[in-house]
């Protein structure tokens, strides 16, 4: 591409719908285009900030059916001028154009007409059709909902530019009514004074409420402008008027649903939401689902909610009868399964819920529940499915080994999905003590060299394969680590090396001096030549705490060698966060090089964190670095659930630095 110059150019002012200018022109063939058949532009750019471009590019929108949407247009070089073709569809009235040159995101230089947009009209036969000069009025105004318009033309202030517009349409569609009346209301508000508006709004609301049977959605819309413009006599009206002529409509039901969320404390939700239901009943919205799925998701998990912390036990399992798998795993997810992270409640009457719960949710797992969250993507909405009865079947097993429940802990590890078997951590391990609890021990050797190649391996896991090949071999422990070592997926070793590769960085790290568990000071100037691993945690950030079996293999592994170091560094803590650190840490055993980070000129226990923001763009934490030489040379954010997988991945870093010149 031939380098860009920038030039200014003076543009002649034009007609809404006319497009000659003094330098860059666009014509259209026809002149103006017509609905089912093939249009033609002429662009030509010279005078404008695309003339030296090589490659200019264009998006072309269009409304049609009462929505705008967009295309790219293919633009072919004739002499000096660019070309390109669209046909029109049926039904569209209006046809934008913006030019561009390199991202459509971020172009590096734009040509909408000096502001003003390219835009013409498209008719119908001979006819403008209804609508056009109204969806004009909100092109220009920038209030057509669709974003990617929003760069066809610098949006307008001017009222009487605006109400000429709707002038136009008055003539062109007679008294604007229906659903095009909300966007005539609109776009008027920006041509009166807020009094005067109201007035005029209150007035047409009233002659359209006058015009006999309203449908329920155009009765929905007044009174939702009602609220706009808050009128709440007139809105409660019309809303009365709604539960007299459609008592059971979507609009009914959701202005009940509304009723029964809003300002609701205590009590009042869950008799407000049994109230509803009793109105509603989910079983007969089954019977004709119209797209209000949200409604009845959010009245049962609120009614979830209240009866697992009121122990309405019987309400809570009824829950469960008629719902789809979507509600029942969200109501089992922030009930029982946060329970078991918590470590809080019953476990005993958790895990009979439990036994109850687990069922519906293997019988409704492909009810296709999740597909409007993925876009009727099946794919994506199975894999999410898929991925969320795993977490759950993973709280019930661990569920069912609490109570000692084991053949029925070892029973559901069957219905893990594919992708879901041996990829989690915890659960591998889970399985194996299950195993050793059932007698089971010829099975744990499998399972044990299956969750080695998928990484997903704890500490224990690996000690217990240690055992079980020194009991094959007499005892002896030589040609084990070849023995582990072919156990692993090559696959999964090229995925931590993309991994690393993507995460490797180059940024000066800032000197410190941080108080170790033992009121000593490390200061960063002494790293010397040594290769060093930090990881920042916090004791109230679960996934650190989960990540430290992890990173204790990494320091057992490095424990010897002297060209590398490892130190935790707490972060971002409060209280008498260096006492409740250091006691965590050695009363689970764990043997780190734990530092305090330290306080800030802003009162908080950040300072090393926050000096290194430029680099992690985000303060989330856990977040593990890697340093040589005094530069962060590695960043990687957050926790696989993996501890094998955490000690592979920092090991494969260190050693990949290690072995650079």
């Amino acid at each position: 591409m031939r380098p860009h110059f920038l030039k200014k150019c003076l543009l002649l002012l034009c007609p809404f719908f006319g497009q000659q200018l003094m330098a860059q022109t666009l014509t259209w063939q026809p002149s103006t285009p017509i609905q089912q058949q093939q249009a033609s532009f002429i662009y030509q750019a010279k005078g404008g900030d695309l003339e030296f471009s090589s490659e200019p590019k264009a998006i072309l929108g269009y409304y049609r059916n009462n929505q705008w949407l967009t295309d790219s247009i293919v633009l072919k070089k004739a002499g000096d001028n660019w070309t390109g073709v669209f046909n029109v569809p049926t039904n569209t009235a209006l046809i934008g154009l913006l030019f561009f040159q390199g991202n459509a995101q971020s172009p590096e230089a734009s040509d909408n007409n000096n502001g003003k947009g390219y835009l013409t009209k498209v008719l119908t036969g001979k006819k403008t059709v209804s609508g056009t000069y109204l969806e004009e009025a909100a092109f220009r105004t920038a209030t057509t909902g669709n974003w990617v318009l929003n760069g066809f033309i610098k949006p307008t202030k001017n009222p009487k530019q605006i109400d000429s517009l709707l002038q136009l349409e008055n003539k062109l569609s007679g008294k604007i009514s229906g659903q095009l009346l909300f966007k005539y209301l609109d776009l008027k508000s920006q041509t009166l004074p807020a009094e005067d508006f109201k007035t005029f709004a209150d007035q047409r609301l009233s002659e359209e409420l006058k015009q006999g049977k309203l449908n329920e959605e155009m009765l929905a819309g007044i009174q939702k402008y009602y609220d706009k413009i808050k009128n709440k006599a007139a809105a409660q009206e019309v809303e009365k008027r709604i539960f007299a002529t459609y008592p059971k409509g979507k609009v009914a039901r959701f202005i009940a649903f509304r009723n029964a969320s809003e300002g609701k404390k205590g009590d009042d939700i869950h008799l407000a939401a049994e109230a509803f239901l009793k109105a509603f009943p989910y079983t007969e919205w089954q019977k004709n689902p119209d797209g209000s799925d949200f409604i009845y998701y959010t009245i049962f998990r609120n009614l979830g909610t209240q009866y697992f912390e009121t122990s309405q036990n019987e309400k809570f399992e009824a829950l469960f009868k008629d719902i789809n798998f979507k509600t029942a795993n969200e109501i089992y997810r922030w009930n029982l399964t946060r329970a078991q992270i918590s470590g809080k409640g019953d476990m005993k009457l958790i895990y009979s819920f439990s036994k109850k719960i687990i069922p519906y949710l293997l019988a409704r797992r492909n009810d296709g529940s999740y597909l409007k969250d993925f876009g009727n993507d099946s794919i994506k909405a199975k894999e999410n499915e898929e991925n969320q009865l795993n977490d759950r079947l993973f709280s019930h097993i661990f569920f069912a080994y609490n109570q000692n429940d084991f053949v029925e802990a070892e029973r559901n590890f069957q219905y893990l999905s594919p992708a879901g078997q041996f990829k989690t951590a915890d659960l591998n391990d889970l399985h194996m003590r299950t195993l050793e609890k059932l007698g089971k021990e010829k099975e744990i050797k499998n399972l044990i060299e299956r969750s080695v190649a998928a990484n997903a391996v704890t500490p224990n896991m690996f000690t217990k394969l240690k055992a079980i090949y020194k009991s094959e071999h007499q005892g002896n422990e030589d040609g084990y680590d070849q023995y582990l070592a072919s156990l692993a997926s090559s696959d999964g070793k090229a995925e931590i090396l993309a991994h690393i590769k993507e995460n490797m960085v180059n940024y000066p790290l800032p000197p410190f001096s941080l108080e170790d568990a033992d009121g000593k000071f490390v200061n960063s100037n002494d790293f010397g030549d040594k290769i060093v691993v930090i990881d920042f945690w916090a004791t109230w950030c679960r996934p650190c705490i989960m990540a430290f079996p992890g990173m204790q293999m990494l320091v057992d592994q490095y424990a010897k060698d002297p060209k590398v170091a490892i130190y935790l560094i707490g972060t971002m803590q409060f209280g008498d966060y260096k006492i409740k650190s250091v006691n965590y840490v050695r009363s689970e055993g764990y043997r780190f090089h734990l530092l305090h980070d330290a306080v800030g000129s802003a009162g908080a226990q950040d300072k090393v964190f926050k000096s290194l923001l430029p680099l992690f763009k985000q303060s989330s934490i856990p977040r593990k670095i890697i340093v040589k030489n005094g530069i962060v040379r590695y960043s990687s954010e957050g926790y696989s659930g993996s501890p094998s997988q955490l000690r592979d991945e920092l090991s494969m870093a260190v050693e990949i630095l290690r072995a650079e010149k």
